[in-house]
Formats: C-alpha cells, sequence, structure tokens
C-alpha cells in the first residue's frame, strides 16, 4: 500500500533536534508492506522515487501542472486522505480508529480496501463491519467485487473494537448521523 504524500510528524523536541530531524527527512511518502501471517513494515520514500522514474510514467504523457496540461495529456492529483491512508493511519498507530459508513448509493469495492485490511490484521489491528463480522472480499457474486459491510466498515487497533461494536450496536448518537 502506498501513500506518496505521507509526511512523518515531526517530534517535540528542541531546536537543534528539529533541524537535525528535518535535515534527515529527504523525500516524502511511505510504502506499508504486509505479509498474511508475516506483519507489516514501512519504507520510506524517497524524492527520487517521483512518478518519472516509475516504468509505467512512460506509457502516458501526465504532468502535475494543472495550468499547462493538454488535452491528449494526463493530470496527476496529489491527494490526501483517501481510504488506504485511513488503514495506513490505524496500521503505523498514529489513529486508533477509523470509522466508514456505508451509505445506499455508493459501491463499496473490495480492491479499494482489500490491501488495507490485510496491513492492518498483520499489524495486530482489526477490520470487521459494524456488526463485528469479518469483511467478507468474495461476497459479491455478479463479479463486480462490491462488499456488502452491515453499516460500514470499522477499522481499529483492536484494543477498542469490542467497545467500539457494542457502542454502534446499542445506537449511541455518536452513530447516528
Amino acid at each position: 500500500m502506498g501513500c506518496p504524500n505521507w509526511l512523518e510528524d515531526k517530534p517535540c523536541t528542541s531546536t537543534t533536534s528539529m533541524q537535525e530531524y528535518e535535515s534527515n527527512q529527504a523525500g516524502s511518502g511511505i510504502i506499508m508492506v504486509s505479509h498474511v501471517g508475516c506483519g507489516t513494515w514501512t519504507k520510506k520514500l524517497s524524492n527520487s522515487q517521483t512518478w518519472e522514474s516509475l516504468p509505467l510514467s512512460a506509457l502516458f504523457n501526465a504532468k502535475n501542472d494543472a495550468d499547462n496540461i493538454g488535452d491528449d495529456e494526463i493530470l496527476l492529483v496529489p491527494t490526501c486522505c483517501g481510504s488506504l491512508c485511513k488503514y495506513l493511519m490505524v496500521a503505523t498507530g498514529r489513529a486508533s480508529v477509523f470509522i466508514l459508513r456505508a451509505r445506499a448509493q455508493t459501491i463499496i469495492k473490495a480492491w479499494d480496501h482489500a490491501v488495507g485490511i490485510i496491513c492492518v490484521h498483520e499489524a495486530g489491528g482489526k477490520v470487521t463491519d459494524w456488526r463485528g463480522s469479518p469483511i467478507d472480499l468474495d461476497a459479491d457474486q455478479a463479479e463486480r467485487r462490491a462488499i456488502f459491510p452491515s453499516g460500514g466498515i470499522l477499522v481499529t487497533n483492536d484494543n477498542l473494537h469490542h467497545q467500539i461494536v457494542e457502542m454502534i450496536s446499542s445506537r449511541s448518537s455518536i452513530f447516528l448521523w
């Protein structure tokens, strides 16, 4: 799972320590790798690991400057806080909970969540629907690869999971949006 615009949190330390920290922070972005049964690892991306350095980029005429984009060019838009970023927040311990409400008009696709689910599980967290049941990534019999989590998706560090499922099931006003 990759989050190319991920920035490390700066530690709360002295000015000298902060300058040393900033000089060691060449680049931004992070890749999280998981293997079922083996755990989760992260690797920081360097500034040299850009779109242009990827072999796939040679197939597309892509730019990240919206003012100078042509008709046959692709605009690369840096994004923040997509679905995977939220899973990464829980898997790295920067957040304890991520709650996604399923909406009737929105189709939730398995491929948008599968890697995040694996990374969180391998980091020791838990991902279920709002009833506490595992997310069934193979539930769609029509081959659209939609998933149907009851109420939504609940991602936690596992310590809070049972309590949050209980809060949701008791229809706490916190979750009645």
